[in-house]
């Protein structure tokens, strides 16, 4: 009886989902000015394993706010490139924030609400 019962505590642990954490790896400050209409906005988040480092494949990772979101699964590299054009955003102030969301099996959930600023 007592292995049966230390089998499913020690599979209880193991169910525990991993911790991990996300970067915005192509900068953290978007000037709209500088750019024009067309011009492609690819914003690199890099997603990875907090306890070893290593990269978290196929997480999704989301990008969303002043009207828009961006969404995409990270690569073997733990590498997702989430794309914008600039008339994308409906910003009615001269700055705002895109929000980060990543999101894979089997690790907890992150967030990071100010993980892109935004300047008009």
């Amino acid at each position: 009886g007592l292995a049966a019962k230390l089998a499913i505590i020690d599979n209880g642990q193991s169910a525990t989902p991993g911790s991990r954490h996300a970067d915005v790896r192509s900068g953290n400050l978007i000037i709209l000015s500088a750019l024009n209409d067309t011009d492609s906005i690819d914003v690199k988040v890099e997603v990875i394993n907090s306890i070893d480092g290593t990269p978290v494949r196929k997480a999704s990772s989301v990008l969303s706010g002043e009207g828009t979101s961006a969404v995409n699964i990270t690569d073997e590299n733990g590498i997702s490139i989430l794309r914008f054009k600039k008339t994308d955003f409906d910003m009615e102030a001269g700055e705002g924030y895109l929000d980060l969301e990543v999101k894979a099996n089997g690790f907890q959930d992150y967030a990071n609400e100010y993980a892109v600023k935004l300047v008009g």
